[in-house]
């Protein structure tokens, strides 16, 4: 199983939470409007804004359908 370091981990959180914020503000969006599409509290969705954690595979495929992204557009520049 490949696993990230932290470091990679912590440049992969940051960047998606910028593009999750961004995309949410660009769209004119709610916390609470993502937290019931994802299926998870706004404070998850704080957190995922915050860069603290990231979400799973799963809901971050939710959200870049959502979205009508791909899922490299949460993890690239």
């Amino acid at each position: 199983m490949f696993r990230f370091s932290y470091e990679e981990d912590k440049l992969k959180a940051e960047l998606f939470s910028k593009k999750l914020k961004k995309i949410r503000e660009e769209r004119e969006l709610v916390v609470e409007q993502i937290a019931l599409l994802a299926g998870v509290s706004t404070a998850s969705i704080r957190s995922y804004e915050a860069g603290t954690t990231l979400p799973n595979v799963k809901r971050v495929l939710k959200l870049a359908n959502f979205f009508d992204v791909s899922l490299d557009y949460f993890f690239t520049e």
